[in-house]
């Protein structure tokens, strides 16, 4: 199962940034990362709604973790940037698993389970 973010802002950061990182990232409460930590990369599918009849892109994408207080910050990989995504501003996520531990030990971990979980700025938690 995974967990689901929609419509979710995607941001340009300056500063410090994890290894790897585009510079841009979306944020998502940390309460719904429990159990990783920073540097850990999730997994998933990004999702962005491209032109006037908003066709759907998706692609397959691994998200740098950097944990706060209140928030995860899940950075977007210089790899998997595309313009596309600062063009419409806004992104659905499908997390699917984290891969956690340094170099030598990765352990694959699924988010949720047992039942996808959603959130977005608008709605808050939803667990289907």
């Amino acid at each position: 199962m995974a967990l689901i973010v929609k419509d979710t802002l995607i941001r340009k950061r300056d500063g410090a940034l994890p290894a790897g990182s585009s510079g841009f990232f979306v944020s998502v409460p940390s309460v719904f990362l429990f159990g990783l930590s920073d540097g850990d990369k999730i997994i998933g599918e990004i999702k962005i709604k491209e032109g006037e009849e908003k066709e759907t892109k998706e692609k397959e994408i691994t998200l740098i973790l950097e944990k706060e207080s209140g928030d995860s910050f899940l950075h977007i990989p210089s790899g998997d940037w595309d313009m596309n995504f600062m063009r419409e501003g806004r992104a659905d996520l499908r997390l699917n698993e984290a891969i956690q531990g340094g170099k030598e030990e990765k352990k694959r971990k699924l988010l949720y389970p047992k039942k996808d979980v959603m959130t977005s700025p608008a709605i808050g938690c939803r667990i289907s």
